[in-house]
């Protein structure tokens, strides 16, 4: 198989079109067209970008290798989406083909399922469960009423990327986000301000020990959110004795 074809082979596959590609070359999409036609010769340092945005070696591109791997959610990998991507993520999270343009990677011990990602956390607001940089291994939850209360969630509105502990508020049609971290405070969302809502089944950290920002603030927080639960499960009780 000739460049050309191995060239035009990966697109496809990776689902990115010839005007993606020749963005990310610097080039026009007709000069791009003209190498996937094998009417233009590719340049070195073309090549070494496609290796990166493809994920294989540059000698897979050359020898035509049948053993070339495309890193792409169907061979279980999956996105990363970093700090840097997360303005992007709003407002391209549904399109296929700007996450196939980002990083994926594969974690030991999980397989990868449909709508799963993976979010760097930015800032300290979940701390000391969740550090700043911590990666969070997520899956996109369709049913809000799925989701147990005080589960770690990271919610996308249409201006954000938002990493919490969550309690449903169905009679408001609303949710509570709730930080482990007791100088944030809580936050109300209306269920229809929210775009997706994805649980955190694991997490990747390079940290193994974690500051001390006050202990006893944060044991107080959590005792007031597990009494409030208490309050709350003790009225659905009442009500069904009363049925």
């Amino acid at each position: 198989m000739s460049i050309s074809k191995r060239l035009k082979e990966l697109r496809e596959t990776a689902r990115l079109s010839q005007k993606k590609i020749a963005l990310e070359l610097k080039i026009t999409q007709g000069a791009y067209s003209l190498i996937e036609n094998g009417q233009n010769s590719i340049t070195t340092e073309h090549l070494l970008t496609l290796s990166r945005l493809y994920s294989v070696p540059t000698d897979q591109i050359l020898k035509s290798s049948q053993h070339a791997v495309t890193m792409s959610p169907k061979n279980g990998f999956i996105p990363l989406i970093n700090v840097e991507a997360h303005a992007g993520f709003v407002e391209n999270g549904k399109d296929e083909e700007w996450l196939g343009s980002l990083k994926m990677y594969r974690i030991p011990g999980y397989d990868s399922k449909k709508n799963q990602k993976l979010f760097e956390v930015e800032g300290d607001s979940m701390m000391p469960t969740l550090i700043n940089g911590d990666i969070l291994i997520v899956t996109q939850v369709n049913d809000v009423t799925d989701i147990m209360d005080g589960s770690l969630v990271v919610v996308v509105t249409s201006k954000a990327v938002i990493t919490k502990r969550i309690k449903k508020d169905l009679n408001n049609n609303s949710v509570i986000l709730i930080s482990d971290n007791p100088k944030y405070d809580n936050m109300s969302y209306p269920l229809k301000n929210i775009e997706e809502i994805l649980i955190v089944e694991g997490k990747i950290t390079n940290a193994l020990n974690v500051p001390d920002f006050n202990g006893e603030a944060f044991s107080k927080k959590f005792e007031r959110s597990v009494n409030n639960m208490q309050v709350d499960v003790d009225q659905i009780l009442e009500k069904l004795k009363s049925l």
